[in-house]
C-alpha cells in the first residue's frame, strides 16, 4: 500500500524579493519541522513545485500555503508511491519558474485557454481534425505522448519558440497544447499567440490532472515526473519500466552488465553505443575511459 503522499502545483503571483525570502525561508521552516522533501522553484512570477511527505503532512503542507498564499486559488496534481522519491528539500530561487529566456512572456496571455480534461476529452473524440502539440522535451515524449500528437523534439523548453517560428504549426486548425503539469503551457500557448495564432487551448492541469480523470484515454505510454520515480503509468504509480540513466539522467530500460564491475544496470538507448556508458555509474565510466586510454597509448 502507497504510504508516502506527493503533490505537484503551481501559481502565477507576483511576489518582490523580500517576499520571496519570505516564502522560502517559511517552506523551508515547515518541511524541516515536518519531514517534507521535494522541489520548490521560486521567483517573482510565482511558485513551481512537487513535494512529498506522509499523506497528513502534505495535507497539513497545502494549509500552510493556503496561509502564505490568502486569497490565491492553488491547484494540486496528487498521486503516491510506497518509497521517498527525494533525497530532500530545497527552495531554489531563479528568474522564471518555468524558462522560456524570454522574460516578456506573461501567463496573464494565456487566459481563456484553458481546457478540463473532459473538454479536452470530448473535443479530442469528437473533432478529429484537431492538432495536439507536445511542448515537453524529447527524452519525455520518447516514453509517453497523446495518440496523434506533434512531437517537437526539443531538448528543452526554451528552444520551443525557435520550433514555432519555423512554421510546423498549422494556422487553419485548432491547437490543443499539453505538458506534464500545466505550467509549460502557460508559457507555451502566449508564444503561440504572438505568432498570430488564434485557436489555441491548453490542457489545463496536463498529463497529471487528465490521468486522473481518464486513465484508459488518449495518453499513450507514460509520463515523465522529474524525481526519482522517474515517470508514472496511467493510474499514477511509480513505472515499473524504466529507471534513471546513470550517466545522462534520461529515463532507460536497456538492460546489461557494467563492463568495468559486472554489475547489471540499466542505461538508455541513446548512451548504450558509447562502450565508455556501458556502465552502472559515472565512476565505472571513468574505469573504461581509462583503461581504454591506456590500451591505446601502450
Amino acid at each position: 500500500m502507497s504510504s508516502i503522499a506527493i503533490t505537484a502545483f503551481y501559481k502565477f503571483v507576483a511576489m518582490d524579493e523580500r517576499r520571496l525570502r519570505a516564502v522560502r525561508d517559511s517552506l523551508e521552516s515547515f518541511a524541516d519541522s515536518r519531514g517534507v522533501r521535494g522541489l520548490v522553484v521560486l521567483g517573482g512570477e510565482g511558485v513551481n513545485a512537487t513535494v512529498a511527505g506522509l499523506p497528513e503532512v502534505i495535507t497539513a503542507f497545502k494549509e500552510h500555503l493556503a496561509e502564505i498564499f490568502p486569497g490565491e486559488i492553488v491547484s494540486f496534481k496528487d498521486s503516491s508511491a510506497e518509497k521517498m522519491p527525494f533525497a530532500r528539500f530545497k527552495v531554489d530561487l531563479r528568474s522564471e519558474i518555468i524558462t522560456t529566456k524570454d522574460l516578456s512572456i506573461s501567463s496573464e496571455e494565456s487566459r481563456g485557454t484553458h481546457l478540463t480534461p473532459s473538454e479536452w476529452h470530448r473535443l479530442i473524440e469528437s473533432d478529429p481534425d484537431v492538432v495536439i502539440v507536445d511542448t515537453r522535451n524529447d527524452y519525455e515524449t520518447e516514453i509517453g505522448v497523446f495518440k496523434g500528437a506533434l512531437d517537437p523534439k526539443i531538448k528543452k523548453f526554451s528552444e520551443f519558440q525557435s520550433y514555432l517560428e519555423q512554421g510546423h504549426l498549422p494556422r487553419d486548425k485548432k491547437l490543443l497544447l499539453y505538458c506534464t503539469g500545466g505550467i509549460r503551457c502557460e508559457k507555451a500557448v502566449p508564444e503561440v499567440k504572438r505568432l498570430g495564432y488564434e485557436n489555441v487551448y491548453q490542457l489545463e492541469g496536463g498529463i497529471l490532472r487528465y490521468l486522473e480523470e481518464y486513465p484508459e484515454g488518449f495518453f499513450e505510454g507514460e509520463c515523465f515526473v522529474f524525481d526519482h520515480r522517474v515517470s508514472v503509468d496511467a493510474r499514477l504509480q511509480p513505472t515499473t519500466i524504466y529507471k534513471l540513466c546513470p550517466h545522462c539522467g534520461n529515463p532507460a530500460k536497456e538492460r546489461l552488465s557494467c563492463k568495468n564491475c559486472g554489475k547489471d544496470t540499466i542505461v538508455c538507448h541513446a548512451c548504450v553505443p558509447h562502450e565508455d556508458k556501458n556502465a552502472c555509474s559515472k565512476n565505472c565510466a571513468y574505469h573504461i575511459r581509462r583503461t581504454a586510454a591506456s590500451r591505446k597509448a601502450a
